[in-house]
């Protein structure tokens, strides 16, 4: 996948910030409206919810009294199995409303139904068993009183019905007051936002096709010869402006190769041959000189001379001097390869023992050296030349003005899911001023840090943010240290076996 359809900057990220902002300012408004009619549906459900509810309780009242008197009648198997079924949820139901916590006048009388019910309840079933037992005085008696109970329940239903309802229209009546208020403030808002979203087009239509505009313009007349034009000056921080500066410098390009061919013209009409031929010769010397300056600083001519200094020190016998030069010779083909291309940590490691090996020899005793090292881990992809400044750093800052021995100690170990390099030293420390400052990750180009390599502390840091994609520098390095004590500098390498994070 192509990642240059993610990145958002000049002309597209102008475009998507328009894009972004109107369809927040229409989805805001989406919502608002979309809040407000919920609102109002719950508001009129609510109504409605308590009397369906005492409707369907009056239904199934109506329904147990049917049933009662059918199988008071004719005795009926289907009528018993219905009002046993009916009595089990009106007993629910009655359950339900005795336990209602609050005392308004309306809870109070759901209170009492719940009451009668179970009292009606309560005599339907002695009027069924009656008539099971086949006692007739008793079961007509129960039906009797269940049928006082009953219509005191329904008398009380239809009042709490009529006090729902009054309610209800009390309630609807705001609602309609409020739903004329909302429809207003919703065309407002939909209004405000269509006007916007126009004004933000147009705005942003102006700022992103004036600069193109101009610069068309402008390319239209030098493609007619016209050449005496002033600079395009455009400041809009995106593709518009780098084209812009571009073609300001064509045009002065193309003037001065114009003016360039001119004089030459002049000058060959004025010059004799064995003038020109002196000055091709002149420009031939001048290119010798070049590329003589140029292989002075070859990288592969200076490691030549290395390797040939090691063979003569070998063939004179001074395996030591040979081997110094070979490591120096080492030492300088690592840090001047590139800097993009990783490396295993066996390899950058192999690159500190011979920067040690230097030190050892130039300085004997005064440092001493020592590793650590899970071997396991040799062979993760790191940046190149991460370790190497760090141990420089300890040496320099750390160790060389001081008056006893020093000792530099590197330590590689895993720490849950990634592999910690520990470069520690005995040396003088650093204060927590001078820690901050290492952390900063100020530009690298300021680095007081630099010494053999030109590579500081702060370019192995951003470095490393930057290969392993670590926005937060404590997710790369940690740095501890106590004035006198010495200094522990951790790196921390995501154990990716290879790639990047």
């Amino acid at each position: 996948m192509n990642k240059s359809l993610f990145q958002f900057k000049g002309i597209r990220r102008k475009i998507f910030a328009h894009l972004l902002i109107t369809t927040l300012i229409m989805g805001i408004t989406s919502i608002y409206s979309y809040y407000n009619a919920k609102i109002v549906i719950d508001r009129l459900k609510s109504i409605f919810t308590d009397y369906v509810y005492l409707n369907s309780l009056n239904n199934d009242i109506n329904s147990l009294e049917t049933e009662v008197e059918n199988y008071l009648s004719t005795k009926s198997s289907d009528s018993l199995l219905n009002y046993y079924t009916i009595s089990n949820k009106l007993n629910n139901s009655a359950e339900d409303m005795m336990s209602i916590s609050a005392y308004d006048n309306d809870s109070l009388m759901q209170k009492d139904i719940g009451n009668m019910i179970i009292s009606l309840l309560s005599e339907t079933d002695k009027a069924v068993n009656a008539k099971r037992g086949r006692i007739s005085s008793e079961y007509i008696e129960y039906f009797t009183r269940a049928n006082k109970i009953n219509d005191y329940i329904k008398l009380y239903i239809n009042n709490l019905m009529y006090n729902k309802l009054q309610e209800g229209t009390i309630k609807y009546n705001k609602i309609s007051k409020n739903m004329v208020f909302i429809s207003f403030l919703n065309i407002f808002l939909i209004a405000i936002s269509v006007v916007l979203n126009i004004v933000l087009g147009i705005i942003y239509t102006y700022r992103i096709t004036k600069p193109i505009s101009e610069l068309s313009d402008t390319a239209l007349r030098i493609s007619k010869g016209d050449f005496d034009i002033d600079p395009i000056k455009i400041k809009t921080d995106d593709e518009v402006n780098i084209l812009a500066d571009a073609f300001n410098n064509m045009v002065t390009n193309i003037k001065n190769y114009i003016d360039e061919i001119k004089m030459q013209a002049k000058v060959e009409k004025r010059l004799k041959e064995q003038e020109m031929q002196n000055l091709k010769m002149k420009n031939i010397l001048r290119e010798s000189e070049l590329k003589a300056l140029q292989s002075q600083i070859n990288p592969h001519f200076l490691f030549n001379t290395l390797n040939a200094a090691s063979q003569i020190a070998m063939m004179e016998g001074a395996e030591k001097s040979s081997e110094f030069i070979e490591k120096v010779a080492d030492l300088f083909r690592y840090n001047l390869r590139k800097l993009d291309k990783p490396v295993t940590l066996k390899e950058e490691i192999d690159n500190v023992f011979n920067y040690m090996y230097i030190l050892k020899t130039r300085f004997g005793d005064k440092v001493e050296f020592q590793a650590d090292i899970d071997e396991k881990l040799l062979d993760v992809k790191v940046p190149c030349t991460i370790v190497q400044p760090v141990v420089e750093n300890a040496f320099i800052h750390g160790i060389e003005d001081m008056e006893g021995d020093g000792h530099i100690k590197i330590e590689i170990k895993r720490v849950g899911d990634s592999i910690h390099i520990d470069v520690i030293d005995n040396g003088m420390g650093m204060s927590k001023e001078s820690i901050d400052k290492i952390l900063a990750a100020d530009d690298p180009d300021n680095d007081e840090n630099k010494h053999v390599t030109g590579i500081g502390m702060h370019n192995v840091i951003n470095r490393l943010r930057l290969y392993y994609n670590k926005p937060n520098i404590s997710d790369v390095i940690e740095i501890e240290s106590r004035i006198g004590y010495g200094t522990r500098v951790t790196l921390k390498i995501p154990d990716g076996r290879g790639s990047a994070a």
